[in-house]
């Protein structure tokens, strides 16, 4: 990846890599900077870190079929409120973008968390802004120009706040998000998620929000959950002060979890649950029935053995919310995808202790697992189709190794064949022509820039036969190639390019499917979490 003019001037002072130029022909040298593409999550979560955006521009066509310079667009701009990847996020933690939308003595909220797909939205008085802020913690703020709320997003002493993002303020017109959630989530009315006439704050925040996030990710962001909508009064509000001197997700040391609340209780075996765990900490009940609803669910794993079940399930669940998330948004790595299946494979005995929880316990305390046991869907579909599909081990990236089983795909194991077997006839010309001349230190290799070619030390340049062509002349030896080396390797390399394009083709119609699913996958990664944070307390 390059950067150029004051792009580059800026990340070589901050990342300190070495700033070039070049001249194109030009009369002024342009300044440039690079940074090799395995590197780049590296590079980009520094930046990130310095407060600065990011926008990632790609090749968005095939070199081979392009007429002219190869096109190219911006596929995602990435912000410390905007990010997939893992090297930005902490998976005990939600990763909120904010949008605050003031009227009157009242602030519309709308947060999401682009790595789940979840979207909240709320409304409180102005003085409780410090206390919604402290409970959704956001790494991005953004708010019309000029809005008068700046003391509200200062951080703690010695502590830098969110990042703030200024907006016109036309987009913050409550009729405009209206439209906006609507056409979103087809949906006639907003009566749907419960929003009333008199929310307009909240809902002129979240058109604010969606416009903001489809210019970060122009392909699309189809795994956005309906948005919630809160009611203030269900929960107690704590103000930033509160938080601190209770020590409850930060000791009084710094931002280090030991010696808080959080750390004496978390005992959670699943990111959703760590995320979740911690939200209900910065967000009491102050609900009877809602309280009592949570407490007989601990006490409902109160049995030593029957909690031993649920938490030996749930361990070994990986993130099955912001894995589902990267595969609707088709950024999954085959690795991923295949921690999604194994994941979800997992969830049969997580239902099975379920079960054994209901059949333990009393009906007035089964309020939370009948709940969850109503609307259990385990996905078994999408597991399967997985692990039917992707090998046991699956690389990073397409093409390193083998990505999809062998037997998966007719076209794709002919294929292999083929390239398989012309390395093995590569290894049987050596042989051949070991016996053939005479030089038994010959040797068949490969590079990028000459293809196969045959080595002969340069003691053995007499025994080289008249059909050898030179192709490279080292200090100790000479490289040649010949006819029927060339045939052969034109086999092998085609054979090769063609089971790459088949393995991306066969993965990416994978990711699509599941991707496809993403509101399945979210629904039980939400009754996982509960579980896993029930199951959490009644350890502790």
């Amino acid at each position: 990846y390059e950067m150029f003019y004051e792009d580059a001037e800026v990340a070589s002072r901050t990342l300190g890599i070495t700033l070039t130029s070049r001249n194109n022909g030009g009369a002024n040298a342009v300044p440039l900077a690079g940074v090799p593409v395995k590197a780049a999550g590296e590079y980009l979560r520094r930046l990130i870190q310095h407060g600065f955006r990011v926008s990632i521009c790609e090749q968005t066509e095939d070199p081979k079929f392009a007429k002219g310079i190869v096109k190219r667009e911006v596929v995602e701009t990435i912000t410390p409120g905007a990010a997939f990847s893992d090297d930005l996020l902490d998976g005990t933690r939600n990763n909120y973008l904010c949008a605050l939308n003031r009227d009157g003595d009242l602030v519309g909220i709308a947060a999401a968390d682009l790595s789940t797909g979840e979207l909240r939205l709320t409304a409180i008085g102005i003085r409780d802004l410090e206390s919604a802020l402290s409970r959704f913690t956001p790494r991005e703020v953004i708010v019309s120009r000029g809005a008068t709320l700046t003391q509200a997003l200062k951080g703690p002493v010695g502590e830098e706040g969110p990042m703030v993002t200024e907006r016109e303020a036309w987009e913050f017109d409550s009729d405009l998000g209206r439209d906006q959630l609507a056409e979103r989530f087809r949906v006639s009315s907003l009566e749907a998620f419960g929003i009333q006439d008199e929310d307009s704050a909240a809902v002129g925040a979240a058109g604010a929000l969606l416009r903001y996030l489809d210019e970060l990710q122009p392909s699309g962001m189809s795994h956005l959950a309906r948005p919630k909508f809160e009611r203030p009064g269900g929960i107690l509000p704590l103000d930033e002060m509160t938080r601190r001197n209770l020590e409850l997700v930060e000791s009084m040391r710094g931002a280090e979890i030991s010696g808080t609340l959080l750390g004496v209780l978390d005992r959670t075996l699943t990111p959703m649950g760590a995320r979740l765990l911690r939200q209900w900490l910065l967000a009491p009940l102050v609900n009877r029935a809602d309280i009592d609803a949570r407490l007989g669910a601990v006490d409902g794993l109160g049995d030593g053995l029957i909690r031993a079940a649920m938490r030996e399930a749930l361990d070994g669940v990986r993130d099955i919310e912001r894995l589902g998330g990267k595969a609707a948004a088709r950024r999954a790595s085959p690795r991923e995808l295949r921690a999604l299946g194994d994941s979800i494979a997992r969830l049969p005995a997580v239902e099975s202790a379920l079960e054994r929880a209901r059949a333990a316990i009393t009906s007035e305390n089964d309020a939370a697992f009948g709940r969850h046991a109503g609307a259990w869907d385990g996905c078994g579909d999408l597991s399967d189709e997985i692990i039917r599909t992707l090998v046991d081990r699956p690389p990073i990236a397409i093409g390193d190794e083998s990505s999809v089983r062998s037997g998966f795909d007719s076209k794709l194991d002919e294929w292999r064949v083929l390239r398989d077997g012309g390395k093995d006839a590569i290894a049987r010309i050596q042989a051949d022509e070991r016996a053939r001349t005479g030089i038994n230190s010959l040797k068949v290799g490969y590079n990028k820039i000459f293809g196969y070619f045959i080595e002969v030390t340069n003691t053995n340049a007499h025994l080289v036969p008249s059909d050898y062509q030179r192709r490279q002349t080292l200090a100790g030896a000479e490289r040649y190639v010949t006819p029927s080396l060339k045939e052969y390797e034109e086999r092998v390399l085609t054979a090769a390019e063609k089971v790459e394009e088949r393995e991306r083709e066969l993965f990416e119609a994978l990711r699509l499917r599941v991707g496809a699913q993403v509101s399945r996958l979210q629904a039980v990664a939400h009754v996982v979490a509960e579980l896993d944070v029930f199951a959490s307390l009644a350890e502790v």
